[in-house]
């Protein structure tokens, strides 16, 4: 053999060494872009050892089929030396801020098909998006709402509390006072029936509010967190047709009410 031939032969074989070399895969991916065990690099043997914070949106749009120009769009380059022709292994160093500013670090490849088509996707540990702590969610208890009947609480056109009134706001108080106060807002608001001139009947709905108020007051609710409301007949509850009589009086006995509201200042509930 010559030395032309010889050296022809050496560029052969260097060439086919260098393709085996651009087309290895560590994770012997087969021709569908699948492996049954993704084996991932170092992280010391990656050109971008720094890896990247990934944006999590265009993450979860990686799906099979995409191709290598729009992984590139979603994800970036890799960061590992893959190789250069016909590659079907990407590996990336992905990092997650979490919602307490500490940062998840992860490994992740992508594999492709023999028609350079993404398929398969890893992740190092499996679990890493599992992993993200989602943000606390603040547990915030519902207002506190009290209904009472106004006729247990007044005598007939009265802001003045009855005795059974008396004793059930004082209970109302107590319950307040179980539960911490701070940064609480009360609100007692009074409501009348239709019957009766409007105008008296909110004056009176009012008045009843602010005698419930001044008991609370009494029982140790601080002033400065409570608030009075006089609506009057303007939010019935049911609604009872016909004159004054002792059928309609009854059939509005819903709407001569009283009702609590304790709202916490600081959640807006």
């Amino acid at each position: 053999m010559n030395y032309f031939k010889l050296a022809r032969l050496a560029l052969v074989v260097g060439g086919m060494t260098l393709l085996s070399a651009c087309t290895h895969s560590i994770s012997d991916v087969d021709s569908q872009g699948k492996t049954a065990n993704p084996v991932f690099p170092e992280q010391s043997s990656a050109v971008r050892d720094e890896g990247s914070f990934v944006n999590l949106d265009n993450l979860k749009q990686m799906r099979p089929g995409l191709t290598k120009a729009q992984v590139y769009e979603l994800i970036g380059v890799p960061h590992f030396k893959e190789g250069a022709i016909r590659v079907k292994e990407w590996d990336y160093i992905f990092h997650f801020t979490q919602p307490d500013k500490t940062v998840l670090t992860c490994q992740y490849k992508v594999l492709f098909d023999t028609d350079m088509t993404a398929q398969s996707f890893y992740f190092m540990p499996e679990d890493c998006l599992s992993r993200l702590k989602a943000p606390a969610v603040p547990q915030v208890k519902a207002p506190v709402h009290k209904k009472l009947s106004g006729s247990s609480l007044f005598a007939f056109a009265s802001a003045a509390l009855s005795a059974e009134g008396v004793s059930h706001v004082t209970q109302l108080a107590n319950e307040l006072k179980s539960e911490s106060l701070e940064g609480k807002h009360v609100v007692v608001t009074g409501h009348t029936d239709r019957i009766g001139n409007p105008m008296k009947n909110q004056q009176l709905s009012l008045a009843r509010a602010e005698s419930v108020k001044n008991m609370l007051v009494q029982n140790g609710i601080p002033v400065s967190i409570i608030e009075t409301r006089g609506m009057g007949d303007a939010m019935p509850r049911v609604n009872c047709p016909g004159k004054k009589s002792p059928a309609v009086i009854e059939c509005l006995a819903p709407n001569r009410r009283m009702t609590l509201d304790v709202v916490d200042i600081n959640s807006g509930k």
